[in-house]
């Protein structure tokens, strides 16, 4: 996602392919009929259509970080307050890409900039032990009022219980996501729930199926992730995480599940089942339980009586709280 030099100069010789490509072509079919020759005037626009994106990414690169968005990271997000100068500048250049491609819009809610900082870290944080990375399926996250139902309902009936969603079918390319779960998963570093990173872990899993693996990951780890989990889904039983009954469902949210435990407590993740632990630092290229231990102990997230960051009036036991499950 980012442009570095080394991919800033691959695109540039790209670009000049497909100009002589262009070129090329134009001249044969110049030869055999002469008014061809007029699509030599392609060429230009051959060029910038393969250098478009990297330009753009460049000229926003090139932009100063906002002092607000600056602030929201430090106070709400734990993984960036718990890196080091050199990786807070990548977090933040891999923020702005994001926000300038990726539109966000409340529904029926206000998506401010707490909203959609807090998107965007959900999205960097699982990605970010990777040289290289796109959401190529991703073009909008839309952000609703309260919980919705399977219908992507959201009118405070009794089947919404949903938190957040990939869509499907009309809304590929959407993600869905509840505001107020968007902002208790935030709020609780803590805690062991955060629907922004688990919804982008669903993403991660569905690109590198189809786009594949970071050479970052090795495929010895993949193969041993598949064994895991068909192992585990077997034979809930033995598992020694401790998870969610939630994340039995099926391999992909236990994938999304675990992905919430490597980035919210990998501490705890690591003293119940080192292996496991081992497994996910491999497959996201990043070891949290080195990260973690640096956040200063203050940050103790909201208390279960204090007022829910969802704005909604009532205790955050009361409304947002992660309920065990």
């Amino acid at each position: 996602m980012l442009v570095t030099p080394e991919s800033h100069r691959r695109n540039q010789r790209q670009a000049l392919v497909a100009v002589g490509l262009v070129a090329g072509t134009a001249g044969v079919l110049g030869w055999l009929s002469p008014p061809l020759w007029l699509l030599l005037g392609l060429g230009p626009f051959a060029y910038w259509w393969v250098r478009r994106r990297s330009l753009r990414r460049t000229a926003v690169m090139q932009q100063p970080f906002p002092d607000q968005w600056e602030q929201i990271l430090r106070t709400h997000v734990a993984f960036f307050d718990a890196l080091n100068e050199a990786e807070k500048a990548r977090f933040r250049q891999l923020v702005k890409i994001f926000l300038d491609e990726v539109r966000i819009t409340g529904i029926r809610t206000d998506a401010d900039d707490t909203v959609r900082v807090l998107v965007a870290a959900s999205a960097v944080i699982p990605i970010f032990g990777f040289h290289d990375w796109e959401y190529h399926r991703l073009h909008e996250v839309l952000i609703y009022p309260d919980a919705f139902d399977d219908a992507y309902q959201s009118r405070g009936g009794p089947n919404e219980h949903i938190l957040g969603m990939v869509g499907l079918r009309h809304l590929s390319g959407v993600m869905i996501l509840s505001k107020p779960a968007l902002l208790a998963g935030f709020a609780h570093p803590s805690g062991t729930h955060n629907v922004g990173v688990h919804e982008f872990a669903h993403l991660v899993e569905k690109e590198a199926s189809e786009y594949g693996l970071p050479p970052e990951v090795p495929w010895m780890a993949v193969r041993q992730w598949v064994r895991y989990v068909a192992r585990e889904l077997t034979h809930p039983s033995r598992r020694g995480a401790r998870l969610s009954t939630y994340a039995y469902t099926n391999e992909h949210e236990f994938f999304a599940v675990l992905a919430e435990y490597f980035f919210t407590s990998p501490e705890s993740l690591k003293r119940q089942d080192p292996t496991l632990y081992a497994l996910l630092r491999s497959l996201f290229h990043q070891d949290t339980g080195l990260l973690f231990p640096s956040v200063p102990r203050h940050r103790q997230g909201i208390g279960r009586n204090a007022l829910c960051p969802c704005g909604s009036g009532k205790k955050y036991k009361h409304c947002c709280q992660p309920k065990p499950g």
